[in-house]
């Protein structure tokens, strides 16, 4: 009778237990950038390794259609933190959206001007009388006008078309357009993978320093969630750090959970591989993963205010803060 009581007493305390950590899981939503790419993995990653869930947190992550569309969606609270081109962002809080950045992924520009092998288009200036595809609410057509602008290129020369959101490389594959707007992982292995010959140079190439993508958050949430975006930023550098050294881990552990992905495993991995090598810049050498450096938010701001993508700067403590990074 004694090692009856006992038992159900110990079935009892780990119902208890269960139910405690249950209870201790707070649900966070973020939103993404766009319908699933390669970067995306590191945060299903940290989902399958419980790496949330040892942070107290139930991560729900909802797909996005461009950055400009996540940071309404962020400013408006309707998610409290999104992956979103930084260049976006700053755009937003410009126009008083209260976003703020809080974890770096791609700090060196992975921005690029796509063209035809056989009819490559080499500079900004090149584009001039040229057709471009380049969809409005994504982040190259952001940081575009900021390239145009010192890289000597006259916008007003450019023939720009504006196909729907992912329409675009299907409109360069059958050569209605003599150049696209895009990112190394995003755009480039799939085009490659459909026989596409490419030539592209990058935006950083002509001076642009745009940090790119990262996750922001609504400034008033943080104000009152320092420990949750603490939480946060602790579990996904783990699982960043851990795709960046093992990108096909983190790629399975998104096809674990979403395994309609599975017959995009290589193209993940791809997109991952080069998504990987724009996460840090020479002032940034040797910090944590998705510390931020001032002296490329500093740059960034003059560019913009020298493209008149900003009429004054903004004080760099409104665009971004590395306090919920840990050392």
């Amino acid at each position: 009778m004694k090692l009856r009581i006992l038992t159900i007493a110990a079935a009892m305390a780990a119902s208890v237990a269960a139910s405690a950590s249950a209870i201790a899981q707070e649900k966070l939503g973020l939103r993404l950038d766009y319908s699933i790419y390669g970067t995306h993995a590191p945060f299903y990653l940290g989902i399958d390794k419980g790496f949330y869930k040892e942070e107290g947190i139930d991560l729900q992550i909802g797909e996005g259609s461009g950055s400009s569309n996540t940071a309404k969606l962020v400013a408006q609270g309707t998610d409290p933190i999104g992956f979103m081109d930084y260049g976006t962002m700053v755009k937003g809080i410009s126009a008083g959206m209260p976003l703020k950045g809080i974890f770096a992924v791609h700090q060196r520009s992975p921005m690029v001007i796509i063209s035809h092998a056989d009819a490559p288009i080499k500079s900004p200036g090149e584009l001039e009388g040229k057709v471009l595809g380049m969809s409005q609410s994504e982040s190259t057509a952001q940081m575009f006008p900021v390239l145009a602008a010192i890289g000597g290129a006259d916008a007003s020369k450019i023939n720009v078309i504006s196909p729907a959101v992912g329409a675009k490389t299907a409109l360069f594959l059958q050569k209605r357009a003599d150049a696209i707007t895009g990112v190394t992982y995003f755009h480039v292995p799939p085009l490659e993978a459909q026989g596409a010959k490419l030539s592209y140079f990058y935006y950083a190439d002509f001076g642009v320093t745009a940090l790119e993508g990262g996750v922001a958050a609504n400034t008033e949430w943080l104000e009152a969630n320092p420990d949750l975006a603490r939480r946060f930023i602790t579990a996904t550098r783990k699982a960043f750090e851990i795709a960046k050294a093992e990108p096909a881990t983190a790629v399975d552990a998104l096809i674990k959970l979403r395994p309609e992905q599975a017959r995009n495993r290589d193209l993940l991995v791809r997109q991952l591989e080069l998504s990987m090598e724009a996460t840090s810049t020479a002032n940034t050498q040797g910090m944590p993963f998705g510390k931020m450096s001032e002296k490329d938010w500093q740059a960034m701001v003059d560019q913009f205010v020298q493209s008149e993508q900003m009429s004054e700067p903004i004080a760099l403590d409104k665009l971004y803060t590395n306090e919920f990074i840990s050392e």
